[in-house]
């Protein structure tokens, strides 16, 4: 009889952690979520153009400062035309680190599947509803104080 050598077991672990690596990548993607765009702070602040942001439709993007602080968020303009800014985790669901994606006028949780409405980001609310990012528009730049957005960086350590 041949006896089991401790390579083989090392191979099964890698090729099964392999596979579940690969299986939350697909299962990322097919969440509907698009990829992040990436931005960086300049003299303080984020300033995001909003001149091909049609109503009902949010942005994904993935703030990264000069000490390594990544931070992601999602910009998106209501049926009313106005723009709804927070941070892409709650305070439930953050440890989860899966974020939210959108389905037409909803943002959703890829944790617990609640909906919310885009309308309603701004206002917050707590729970599993998207962590507001303050935030100002001028004309049709987006600015975010940089100071604002690490305020969000302990949703995604």
């Amino acid at each position: 009889m041949r006896s089991f050598k401790p390579i083989y077991g090392v191979f099964v672990v890698l090729v099964f952690l392999g596979a579940v690596l690969v299986a939350e990548l697909v299962a990322e993607r097919a969440g509907g979520r698009s990829d992040y765009e990436r931005v960086r702070p300049e003299q303080g602040w984020v300033r995001i153009g909003l001149d091909g942001l049609a109503a009902q439709k949010v942005r994904f993007y993935r703030f990264l400062n000069g000490a390594n602080q990544e931070v992601r968020f999602f910009v998106g303009r209501d049926a009313a035309g106005q723009v709804q800014v927070a941070f892409d985790a709650d305070e439930t669901c953050a440890k989860a680190n899966r974020g939210f994606r959108t389905q037409g006028e909803w943002v959703v949780c890829n944790k617990c599947d609640k909906a919310f409405r885009l309308t309603d980001v701004n206002a917050g609310g707590g729970g599993c509803k998207p962590v507001p990012l303050a935030h100002r528009v001028e004309g049709s730049q987006l600015l975010i104080a940089e100071a604002d957005v690490l305020q969000g960086w302990r949703l995604f350590h």
